[in-house]
C-alpha cells in the first residue's frame, strides 16, 4: 500500500537506531580506508618504489600527466554516474535506490585496489611504457567503480538522517568510523611496508582487501532503505519535472551554497591529499624516522578526535553547522603548517594530535552541511538529487588529484628529489616541507575565507528550508 505524504512527514522525524546508524557508518570506514590508502601509497609506490626515477628523471611528470588523464576521466564519469543512477528503476524500487549501486560499485573497487599494487614485472628502460599504460588502465576502472560506490554511500546520508539533531549524531558516528579507517589504514601500511621493497606494498594491499570486504559486508544491511525513504524518493521523482543531464548539471552549479560547500571541501582534499601523498617521504627523508611513527601518530589523531568530538558537537549546536565547519577548515590548515618546522618524532606526534582535533572539527560538520545544501536544492526543484549532486561534487573534487600530482611532481623536479638517494639534497628536503605544510595551509585558508564570506544557509533561511521540505513530503 502506498504511503501518504502525511505518513512520510511523520515517519521522517523518527531517528534511526544506534545500531543502524553504526552499520551505515561503516560505509564511511570503507570509503575512507580506500581514500587514505590510495592517496598515501599509490603515488609513493609508482613514483619511488619501482625505481623508475633512476631510469627516467621525468618519471614523476609522466605520472602526473597520467593522473591528469585520470582526473579528466573522473570529472566526466562522476556526474554521468550520479545522474543516471539518481532515478527509480523497477528493480531499485524493490531493493533500494542506493544499496544495489553500492554493491555493484563496491566489489570491483576492492578488487581493483589490489591490482593497483601488482604492476607488470618488467625492468629497464622498456618498463616505462608498460607500467604507465597499466597504471592508467587500472586507475580508470578503479575510479569508475569507486565513484559509483562513493556517490551512493555518501548520497544516502541525507536520506537516512533527517533534522539537525539526527544529522549531528550521524555526523559524529560517520566521522568516528572515518578516523578509525584512517588509523587502521595507516597502522597496517606503516607496519607492513618497507620503503625500497615494492613487494611489501603488495602484501599490505592484500591485507587491506580482507578488511575492506569485512566492512563492506556490514555496510550493506546498514545502507538498506526503509519503505519511508523509498517513498520520499518516488514522491519527489513522480511529482517533479524531468530534467535533462545538462540542465541538472547547470542547476547544481548555479546553487551558490552547494558550490561553496564543494569548493571548501575541494581545498580540504587538496591539503589532505598533499599531506597524505608526501608523508612516507617526509618521515623517511626529513625526519629520518621509521614509518611506524605514522602508526603512532594516527593513534594520537584518533584519540584526540574522539575526545574533542563531543565538544565540537555542543559548539555546533550553539553557533551552527556552517560556522563550526569553517573554523574546522581554517584550524586544520594551521595544524598542517607546523610541518614546516617539526624536526623529530615527538613534534610529529604533537602535530598529529592537533590534526585530529582540527580535522574532527571540520569533518563532523561535512555531511550535515552538504545535507543542508541538498535539502535547499530539493525544496527549489521539488525532488531529491543527492547522487546527482554527489556526482557534481566529485566532478570538481577529483581535480584535486591532478593538482596534488603536479604540485609534488614540479617541486620534486625543481629540487631534483630522488627518494632512493637524499644525500646532499637540502633543497629537496625543503621542498618536502613545503608540500607537507605551506601549500596545504594556503589552500585551507582560502577555502575557509571564501566559505565564511558568502555561505548563507543558516538561521531563519535554513529553518524555512526545513519547513518547506516537510510540506512537500520530501
Amino acid at each position: 500500500m502506498k504511503t501518504s505524504n502525511n505518513d512520510v512527514n511523520q515517519a521522517q522525524q523518527e531517528e534511526p537506531s544506534l545500531i543502524k546508524m553504526a552499520m551505515f557508518s561503516t560505509g564511511y570506514f570503507l570509503n575512507t580506508f580506500l581514500m587514505i590508502a590510495f592517496n598515501s601509497y599509490v603515488w609513493t609506490f609508482y613514483e619511488g618504489e619501482l625505481g623508475l626515477i633512476g631510469i627516467a628523471p621525468l618519471w614523476p611528470i609522466y605520472l602526473a600527466i597520467a593522473n591528469t588523464f585520470y582526473t579528466i576521466w573522473s570529472m566526466l564519469i562522476n556526474p554521468v554516474i550520479g545522474y543516471f543512477t539518481d532515478k527509480p528503476f523497477k528493480w531499485t524500487k524493490k531493493r533500494g535506490f542506493h544499496t544495489p549501486w553500492i554493491i555493484i560499485g563496491g566489489i570491483p573497487t576492492i578488487i581493483l585496489f589490489f591490482f593497483l599494487f601488482t604492476p607488470p614485472q618488467v625492468s629497464g628502460p622498456e618498463s616505462i611504457l608498460p607500467i604507465l599504460i597499466y597504471y592508467i588502465l587500472i586507475v580508470f576502472l578503479y575510479d569508475m567503480s569507486y565513484s559509483l560506490l562513493q556517490t551512493h554511500s555518501f548520497g544516502a546520508f541525507a536520506a537516512h538522517f533527517r533534522g539537525d539533531k539526527t544529522r549531528r549524531k550521524g555526523g559524529i558516528l560517520t566521522q568516528i568510523f572515518t578516523f578509525i579507517a584512517n588509523f587502521v589504514a595507516l597502522t597496517i601500511w606503516s607496519l607492513v611496508i618497507d620503503p625500497g621493497n615494492p613487494t611489501s606494498f603488495t602484501i599490505a594491499a592484500f591485507i587491506s582487501i580482507i578488511i575492506l570486504f569485512c566492512s563492506f559486508a556490514i555496510f550493506i544491511p546498514g545502507s538498506k532503505e526503509s519503505s519511508v525513504i523509498k517513498e520520499r524518493f518516488i514522491v519527489g521523482y513522480d511529482t517533479s519535472d524531468k530534467i535533462s543531464f545538462f540542465k541538472t548539471m547547470k542547476m547544481g552549479i548555479k546553487q551558490k551554497n552547494f558550490m561553496l560547500a564543494v569548493f571548501s571541501y575541494f581545498t580540504f582534499m587538496i591539503a589532505f591529499g598533499l599531506m597524505s601523498m608526501n608523508t612516507v617521504n617526509f618521515i623517511d627523508d626529513v625526519l629520518h624516522e621509521g614509518q611506524y611513527i605514522r602508526s603512532l601518530g594516527s593513534i594520537l589523531m584518533l584519540l584526540s578526535s574522539f575526545i574533542t568530538m563531543p565538544i565540537w558537537t555542543r559548539l555546533a549546536k550553539r553557533i551552527g553547522h556552517s560556522n563550526t565547519y569553517v573554523i574546522g577548515l581554517a584550524s586544520f590548515g594551521f595544524s598542517l603548517l607546523l610541518n614546516l618546522f617539526i624536526v623529530d618524532a615527538f613534534q610529529f606526534y604533537l602535530a598529529s594530535v592537533l590534526n585530529g582535533v582540527s580535522g574532527s572539527l571540520f569533518l563532523i560538520m561535512l555531511s550535515p552541511v552538504l545535507a543542508d545544501c541538498y535539502d535547499e536544492i530539493a525544496v527549489k526543484t521539488k525532488k531529491h538529487h543527492q547522487t546527482t549532486l554527489l556526482g557534481i561534487r566529485n566532478f570538481f573534487v577529483r581535480t584535486s588529484i591532478a593538482i596534488q600530482s603536479f604540485t609534488i611532481a614540479i617541486i620534486h623536479a625543481l629540487t631534483i628529489y630522488d627518494p632512493l638517494d637524499v644525500s646532499h639534497q637540502f633543497n629537496a628536503l625543503v621542498g618536502l616541507r613545503i608540500i607537507q605544510g605551506l601549500i596545504p595551509f594556503i589552500f585551507c585558508s582560502v577555502g575557509a575565507l571564501i566559505f565564511y564570506k558568502w555561505y548563507d544557509l543558516k538561521g531563519i533561511k535554513k529553518q524555512e528550508v526545513t519547513r518547506k521540505l516537510r510540506e512537500l513530503g520530501l
